[in-house]
């Protein structure tokens, strides 16, 4: 097996050879989606991530108006950087087209970490259609999208609906927005805590949310019942999360601002005050280690452990801290740990689950459960949407799926005469596509339900398989510390389920692929043939020199199985 692309497998497990990887044996379809992804991140870099000039027109959808002094304030995306939190790493000083080419590629793979980049349906020119009984300009909040990519986001200057959910009486609240991509929507969570006298009293908020009219209105009123904003705390240096805690940050600028360790800026160090945070001196500070000096008022009420920064080998790198609030005995994580059920998340419903919908359908022009005035076939059609969209944003190709040549594609989308139909795809998806079938008779159950099982707590593949997996040792240690400090009973994440009832225990559980041996394997949680396109992804990057290679060894039946399998003679 090739040193440079696996350090744990024996050999019957391991890596076909070099020449089966060549980009001469790699799929077309593959070639095209990181070929995409690369011009992607290039465009990207050059034109800057955000700046308080006007967007470049590329890839943006035109104003119908002129946006106001604050809402232009309010494009200002949070890009950290490590010099602005007084803790610096060492930097380049030389610069040349290897490590660039190394850059760009890392940009990719931050790209797959993230997942999802922010998106809500458009409701607002299908109200009649699909009705979302809000008022869009209370959701409104114009999130450029040069912040995340060159994709057709939603949620950016389309409406951004916000869900409250009260977890615990008078203590705990959490808001649900929406975050994805051409109609692969998943919920991204903010948690409100009221803080006890001994904390100072008042509110924190972790990894907030963007601000739009109904956010900040649900956030007066909480502020009205239990005291002002106190502490916002920012556990990650995921894109999607801290985009909007700097917006999310002047509207209480009175609040401490506490920084996840190990934030980073590509292509250069962007100062701060560019980037959307008011806070400065005292009301900004990275959070300490544990037990260090001079800790957060907060602690008495939370601990916390952090992991991280796991650094990749080009730039970037991957933080989060777990939160433990004693009375609640609530954990909050970010992206680490996840739960998924049968039962779409009640804010992918909004504006009548039109994402759930386009997803429901085997093809495109499948109009089962979509024009119906049947309520159990529209939660039939729900759930059925809703499970693939979690394997779509859980690994991104589904062995379930056959893809549709291109100009099939385009000219079974001009076929569809009827609007419902043909609408689901509309402030999404370019052309109104549905690229794909899903093969017949649900069998796309089974790769749901192995991701499921049940809702029990897991680490999602994408860090199992490209990032954790390449420190497994110190990720351990990490949830050995959280598992054995933590008396927890629930776990409230930023994405997927809300309030999931778990233990310590549990917790262990859901990284057992990452003690996965060669003599004592674990299974990841997806079916190896859905792990194809990441077990792919890995390769690349590591050949590329983005990431080390993985530190795991799963049995990599992803190599063998899927539609990326190898080549051997």
């Amino acid at each position: 097996a090739p040193d440079n692309l696996v350090k744990c497998c024996p050999l019957d497990h391991a890596v076909a050879p070099p020449s089966s990887y060549s980009p001469v044996h790699c799929s077309p379809w593959l070639m095209c989606r990181i070929s995409f992804l690369l011009s992607i991140s290039l465009l990207t870099q050059v034109s800057g991530f955000h700046s308080n000039k006007k967007p470049s027109v590329l890839g943006l959808i035109k104003h119908s108006r002129t946006l106001s002094d604050k809402e232009q304030q309010q494009r200002n995306t949070v890009i950290f950087t490590s010099d602005e939190i007084s803790h610096s790493y060492p930097k380049r000083d030389d610069f040349d087209r290897r490590g660039f080419v190394q850059s760009v590629v890392a940009t990719v793979s931050s790209s797959f970490a993230l997942a999802n980049a922010p998106i809500v349906s458009n409701a607002a020119t299908l109200g009649d259609v699909f009705p979302d009984g809000i008022s869009t300009n209370k959701q409104y909040w114009p999130l450029g999208k040069l912040a995340f990519s060159l994709l057709p986001l939603a949620g950016t200057y389309t409406s951004r609906s916000t869900v409250e959910e009260c977890i615990l009486e008078d203590t705990i609240w959490t808001h649900d927005q929406v975050q994805g991509v051409v109609n692969v929507n998943v919920p991204v969570r903010q948690t409100v805590i009221k803080l006890s006298p001994a904390a100072g009293g008042g509110l924190l908020v972790h990894n907030p949310v963007a601000p739009t009219p109904q956010l900040i209105d649900f956030m007066k009123e909480l502020e009205k019942a239990h005291g002002p904003v106190r502490h916002i705390v920012l556990g990650t240096v995921a894109l999607e999360h801290k985009a909007t805690a700097g917006p999310f940050a002047q509207y209480f600028p009175k609040a401490t601002l506490w920084i996840q360790p190990g934030q980073w800026s590509f292509p250069v160090d962007v100062p701060i005050a560019f980037l959307g945070v008011n806070q400065r001196g005292a009301k900004l500070r990275e959070i300490p280690p544990p037990g260090a000096p001079d800790q957060p008022e907060w602690t008495a009420d939370l601990d916390y452990e952090v992991l991280g920064p796991l650094r990749f080998k080009s730039v970037g790198a991957f933080s989060e801290t777990a939160f433990f609030h004693r009375d609640s005995k609530t954990l909050l994580v970010t992206d680490t740990v996840v739960s998924v059920t049968e039962d779409p998340p009640e804010i992918i419903k909004q504006g009548g689950g039109k994402a759930l919908l386009f997803h429901a359908r085997d093809k495109i022009d499948d109009g089962r459960g979509i024009i119906t005035q049947d309520a159990e076939s529209q939660e039939d059609a729900f759930r059925r949407g809703w499970r693939r969209m979690v394997q779509f944003g859980l690994v991104f190709f589904p062995s379930q799926i056959d893809v549709v040549p291109f100009t099939d594609a385009i000219s079974q989308a001009n076929a569809i005469r009827d609007r419902k139909v043909r609408s689901l795809g509309e402030g999404a998806v370019p052309f109104s596509l549905y690229p794909w079938t899903w093969h017949e008779k649900d069998a796309d159950k089974a790769n749901f339900a192995a991701i499921s099982q049940n809702g029990a707590l897991f680490c999602p593949p994408i860090l199992t398989k490209l990032i954790l997996d390449r420190e497994p040792e110190r990720t351990l240690e990490w949830v050995d510390r959280v598992c054995n400090r933590f008396s927890f009973e629930r776990v409230v994440a930023c994405h997927l389920n809300n309030n999931v009832k778990a233990n310590p225990k549990q917790f262990y559980a859901a990284f057992d692929p990452l003690r996965s041996r060669p003599n004592s394997l674990k299974p990841q949680r997806a079916l190896s043939e859905d792990l194809a396109l990441l077990q792919k992804a890995s390769d690349l990057l590591t050949r590329f020199g983005v990431v080390g290679p993985s530190d795991v060894c799963d049995g990599e039946p992803a190599r063998t199985e899927g539609r990326f399998k190898s080549k051997t003679s």
